[in-house]
């Protein structure tokens, strides 16, 4: 063997460790970073999940909040329809009360 291709086998072998160290070290690193990406896609889907169920308990809220709503407009309606409806019968009452009295007066005024 001529001492060119022993520095060409020990270039090679010296450039191949480096080579593996380089490789082990970039897949050590990978790892490392998959192993973060899964624990924080993790963080967020357990984060996701709180925030769903938040918005699902919004929504029952808000679903009963206008019920509660409806059901107080529907009162508020009913109300104002029988307060309307007793001043209605209370007017032709007293209405119906003066009428004999004013005819009363017109035939006294008549004699």
């Amino acid at each position: 063997m001529s001492i060119e291709e022993q520095i060409r086998t020990i270039a090679k072998d010296e450039l191949s460790t480096q080579m593996d160290e380089l490789e082990m070290r970039f897949k050590a690193t990978i790892k490392k970073e998959n192993r973060q990406l899964r624990e924080d896609i993790h963080k967020i889907s357990g984060q996701l999940e709180a925030f769903v169920a938040q918005l699902e308990e919004l929504q029952a809220r808000i679903g009963k909040l206008e019920e509660e709503l409806n059901n107080r407009w529907s009162l508020v309606v009913k109300l104002r329809k029988y307060t309307l409806d007793q001043l209605m019968s209370e007017y032709k009452r007293l209405t119906g009360q003066m009428r004999p009295e004013q005819e009363a007066s017109v035939e006294n005024a008549e004699i």
